[in-house]
């Protein structure tokens, strides 16, 4: 049988995707986001939904147990909520625009994750999945992308120390350029692109995550060579 997906901040690209590539692999998925999106993408694949702001707890609490009642349990939950990438540099970033940029990537990671916890507990099993980014991604980001990816990423690495005992696995995914358009979702896959690229790969890469025994801790690099500092070109 299957495992119980959760996917969180599903819009278009990442998340849409991700959504589209599980429900076809058999999975059952559960998606949650603020955004019109989701209606459409649950819609279409058969999901069931809830409408909630991942920064906020109490709705991230609220959709979690929407979740846990619509498909019974819970085997992983995939934070893909993010965005705020721009190559600002420091003094072309608004204090306000950093703040935002930082919660909108690891808040919403946090409240979902925390969220979700304590019915993984209870479980004695389960899977929480960030995202982060590759390394190119990074150092051509403004600050606060920069800092809230960070952020991800040694969550993800304290949060799979702490969880291990309750036999959770924490893992994450760090992609460079994820298309968002159609013509670049379906656009074919090429390693040194200087554009953005499909997300197959990623998607392939999380599945291999909810189904391990033995990863956690681990931030895997998706990024056909984006993180080897190739130029970006976006």
């Amino acid at each position: 049988m299957k495992s119980n997906i959760v996917i969180a901040g599903v819009g278009r690209g990442m998340g849409s995707s991700l959504a589209y590539y599980l429900k076809d692999a058999g999975y059952n998925v559960f998606l949650i986001s603020r955004g019109s999106n989701v209606k459409e993408v649950a819609g279409k694949t058969g999901c069931e939904f809830y409408n909630a702001d991942l920064n906020s707890y109490p709705q991230c609490v609220e959709a979690i147990k929407a979740a846990d009642r619509s498909m019974g349990g819970i085997d992983a939950v995939i934070n893909v909520a993010g965005n705020y990438y721009s190559n600002k540099s420091i003094e072309e970033t608004e204090p306000e625009m950093f703040v935002d940029a930082i919660l909108n990537n690891a808040r919403t990671f946090y409240n979902i994750a925390r969220a979700a916890i304590p019915l993984l507990k209870r479980q004695k099993h389960g899977s929480i999945i960030g995202f982060s980014a590759s390394e190119n991604v990074y150092y051509n980001s403004n600050p606060g992308y920069a800092a809230g990816k960070g952020a991800v990423y040694f969550m993800v690495k304290s949060l799979a120390r702490e969880l291990i005992k309750y036999n959770i696995k924490v893992n994450g995914v760090a992609p460079g350029f994820i298309g968002k358009n159609d013509d670049e979702i379906e656009s074919n896959v090429e390693l040194g692109i200087t554009r953005r690229y499909p997300p197959d790969d990623i998607n392939r890469t999380i599945e291999f995550l909810i189904n391990s025994e033995m990863v956690t801790g681990e931030i895997i690099p998706v990024a056909g060579g984006h993180d080897i500092n190739l130029n970006s070109g976006i």
